[in-house]
């Protein structure tokens, strides 16, 4: 991510709590239309905003995101007026857009809470996404995702409520294969290492009916992120077959197969540490998909 790219995602990302506080940019003259309003002056870069509150400027220098504002009339304020809210680490060369979410987050509520409005970014909610519902699923009008499968699984893990809020707090949403790699995964694996039979039951039960009922996405966070984990052990693999359903027990054989070759262990170090963010453009085979093809290659695939 270039220096540019990665303020102009910032801009984006603060701008509803700039919105809300009665902030709005002040773009200097002979700026081209749609060119970020942002001034250089030798190594540093600031936007500044203005509004009957006083005044902001968030600016870039080195590693930093220095985040200033003054309360002085806007058009009163000069610099020597400016007194620091907030720094915040800033490296565009090893950030994703999960950290750029994670900035954002933490400007917005310096913002809000310096301004008054603590209701943050419009658009967000001030509570976790509500999980689908099993009558929806019933009707056919949703299918399960991510954090459906994140919010039942802290019924049987409760000491993963915590850091199931935490992951949406920091993100503004809530990423799954995050949250499932760094926490939820290995609580699985353990389950099932255990092979107690009544834990286990407790756990595929959820597991088999989101994987059955569940979006593609989801099939993949099940098969790969969460079940791939088990690294092609037979006895692993063994125990959680008593449990699966026909159709994960064989995808699941098969991704894990796959993952255990070179290619499949690429793939899977590239999952865990995915390049540098870039905007998108055309959607590319996801995880789930790529395993699926290697594991065909591998040797064909089973009735989905």
């Amino acid at each position: 991510m270039t220096q540019t790219d990665a303020i102009a995602a910032v801009f984006k990302g603060i701008s509803p709590a700039l919105e809300e506080n009665g902030f709005a940019a002040v773009v200097p003259e002979n700026t081209e239309k749609g060119a970020l309003p942002t001034v250089t002056d030798g190594e540093h870069t600031y936007m500044d905003f203005a509004g009957e509150k006083g005044k902001l400027r968030l600016e870039v220098f080195g590693m930093q995101a220095l985040l200033f504002y003054t309360e002085v009339n806007a058009e009163e304020a000069t610099d020597e007026d400016l007194k620091k809210l907030s720094t915040n680490y800033f490296n565009p060369e090893e950030f994703d857009e999960r950290d750029i979410k994670s900035l954002c987050n933490e400007l917005s509520d310096s913002i809000c809470t310096k301004f008054g409005k603590k209701s943050g970014a419009k658009g967000k909610p001030n509570k976790m996404p509500t999980p689908i519902s099993r009558s929806a699923v019933k009707n056919g009008a949703q299918s399960y995702d991510g954090n459906t499968l994140a919010n039942r699984l802290t019924a049987v893990y409760p000491e993963l409520k915590a850091p199931y809020h935490e992951n949406y707090e920091k993100y503004g949403e809530f990423l799954a294969d995050e949250f499932f790699m760094e926490h939820g995964t290995p609580r699985v694996i353990a389950t099932i290492r255990s092979k107690n039979k009544q834990e286990c039951q407790k756990l595929f039960r959820i597991l088999n009916d989101i994987y059955e009922n569940g979006s593609n996405d989801t099939q993949s966070l099940i098969g790969v992120t969460i079940l791939g984990e088990m690294d092609n052990d037979p006895e692993l693999l063994a125990t959680a077959q008593e449990y699966m359903c026909e159709d994960m027990s064989e995808t699941v054989v098969l991704i894990n197969q796959y993952l255990a070759t070179p290619k499949g262990k690429r793939a899977k170090e590239q999952m865990k540490n995915p390049p540098a963010y870039k905007p998108k453009k055309e959607k590319n085979p996801g995880m789930f998909a790529q395993a699926l093809a290697g594991a065909n290659s591998q040797g064909g695939m089973p009735p989905m």
